[in-house]
């Protein structure tokens, strides 16, 4: 093998490496849903069927060219009395098709479907973390 082969070669492999590295430092730095509230840029929103809550879709792009987005789906919730969610982290997914584009929509009152994942917004037990499903 030529030395410019084995060089291009260990150029890669470290691009790679670092790259992943990036990958991990990044998501390993959120613990919980919580720290992504109030993060992102919009991209569209979906009111409920009684219209007292919105979800509404952000891009998270922290990790620029080496790290792809993360779509992130919040919360809030427009009662008189109090705010039982503002902007509160429902779904969270890394590099997803629907970045751009996600399906949203209220299957009933409290109940939302964002790319095929069905969330009870006072279950946290359905909130969907892309870390949970590696």
């Amino acid at each position: 093998m030529s030395k410019k082969k084995i060089l291009i070669f260990a150029l890669l492999t470290l691009f790679l490496i670092l790259s992943a590295l990036v990958l991990w430092i990044n998501s390993s730095m959120i613990k919980h849903l919580d720290e992504l509230d109030g993060r992102g840029r919009f991209i569209t929103d979906v009111r409920s069927p009684t219209k007292e809550y919105t979800a509404i879709a952000y891009i998270i792009d922290d990790g620029g060219a080496t790290v792809g987005g993360a779509l992130r789906v919040g919360i809030t919730s427009y009662r008189l009395a109090e705010r039982d969610f503002n902007d509160k982290t429902v779904y969270w997914d890394i590099d997803t098709p629907y970045m751009e584009n996600p399906h949203i929509k209220w299957i009933n009152r409290h109940t939302v479907e964002v790319n095929g994942v069905k969330i009870d917004i006072y279950n946290k037990d359905t909130y969907y973390n892309w870390r949970d499903h590696i």
